[in-house]
């Protein structure tokens, strides 16, 4: 086996390399933010030109779609950069009518994955757009998600959140989440996420009947510690079957010390998120990037990456106005006639749609658009693909 070995002198230099390397990205990254200027949207002839008159930019769009009306939908033409791309927004107006938003599930397990339409369908709902992203392999959600104020999963590299509160008023933020697990008398576990396919060395996840038929799989230093009835049922070194009405803790076996968990030992566990002002959320629903935060054009890169934020590809975002109307948008890409968006555009457009706070959602394949039982998008694959959840809206009977 070779072995190279780094001088100083040459660890100095690869330092310096990096250095630039990660400021030439960040440069890269600030042209493209700076590259979404007015001049390469359409004008108001270029919209008129294509008998898109409602096209151009004009604040007044939103609150003219939906003045008077709970929910209202239009589908225009847009050229982005010089190329053509078809979106679809529907407008929300909570004050004007009782409805419901809420993300939207295929079954009581959040491992199972349906199409935008069936969600919708599903919950009587008379609209919806695809919304957390997932993993294909289990689809289980990424990032956080409340429904009925019940944290279904936690947030995921505190990427931005959008929330409902009881009374339909709408947040937008970054989410931690904290929280601790009491074993019996004396033992306290630091809590680090709940239903979340991410592991730490120091903390403990707490995986609900919700997840799925069982754990993800671990390595050997890790225990899976099984709790239905609020007791210790067993405790194993691998993946195990979930109980129903329980849950499994799952961490570092090097922080739990040696002989002191006994089985039938009492366990419960609570669950804070920050800001604090987020627990009397009734509803949210995770994404990212930021496209918007409190009125100007904001795209953090939360471990997405350069190519993602700049690739023209299909596209869905939510935001919410001052008045407080919900903002849904799709951009349909990969095909004839319509390109798609990269970020940078996706956040001009809802900032000219009014938007204060605005994030980006699941996209490419998964974008879809239903209102009044159709899908009125047109997704990469027919019907749409399945996908974790929906943010839907639905009646408040």
């Amino acid at each position: 086996m070779r072995v190279r070995v780094v001088t100083k002198k040459g660890f100095l230099k690869a330092l310096v390399l990096a250095t630039l390397v990660a400021f030439v990205s960040q440069e890269a990254l600030t042209q493209q933010l700076a590259s979404v200027a007015p001049s390469g949207f359409p004008t108001k002839s270029d919209c008129n030109s294509n008998n898109m008159k409602l096209c151009y930019s004009n604040p007044e769009f939103t609150n003219n779609m939906v003045r008077g009306k709970g929910i209202t939908h239009k589908r225009i033409k847009r050229w982005l950069n010089g190329r053509a791309a078809m979106v679809n927004i529907i407008v929300v107006n909570p004050e004007a009518e009782r409805l419901i938003i809420k993300p939207s599930y295929g079954s009581y397990k959040l491992n199972s994955v349906r199409r935008v339409k069936d969600l919708v369908i599903n919950e009587n709902a008379i609209a919806g757009i695809n919304a957390s992203y997932f993993k294909p392999d289990t689809g289980v959600p990424l990032g956080a998600s409340i429904v009925n104020g019940e944290i279904l999963t936690g947030p995921l590299y505190q990427r931005v959140v959008l929330g409902v509160t009881e009374d339909n008023k709408f947040k937008m933020d970054k989410l931690d989440v904290s929280g601790e697990i009491k074993i019996g008398n004396s033992i306290i576990l630091p809590l680090f996420n709940i239903n979340q396919p991410v592991f730490s060395q120091t903390a403990f996840t707490v995986y609900t009947d919700r997840w799925g038929l069982r754990t993800p799989k671990t390595s050997e230093y890790y225990c899976h510690i099984v709790v239905l009835d609020g007791k210790i049922q067993y405790i194993k070194q691998s993946s195990v079957l979930i109980p129903q009405g329980g849950y499994v803790v799952v961490g570092p076996r090097s922080k739990i010390p040696k002989g002191i968990i006994q089985q039938y030992d009492s366990v419960n566990y609570t669950v804070k998120l920050s800001p604090e002002d987020w627990n009397d959320v009734k509803y949210a629903v995770g994404g990212g990037p930021y496209l918007i935060k409190e009125g100007k054009i904001f795209i953090d890169k939360q471990r997405f990456s350069n190519g993602f934020i700049s690739m023209k590809a299909p596209r869905t975002a939510v935001g919410y106005t001052k008045g407080g109307s919900l903002i849904l948008v799709t951009i349909d890409g990969r095909q004839e006639g319509t390109s798609g968006a990269t970020l940078p555009e996706l956040a001009r457009l809802m900032h000219e749609l009014g938007a204060v706070n605005a994030m980006n959602l699941d996209g490419g394949s998964s974008t879809q658009m239903v209102y009044k039982g159709k899908v009125v998008n047109r997704p990469t694959t027919a019907g749409g693909n399945r996908v974790t959840n929906a943010l839907v809206i639905a009646p408040g009977y």
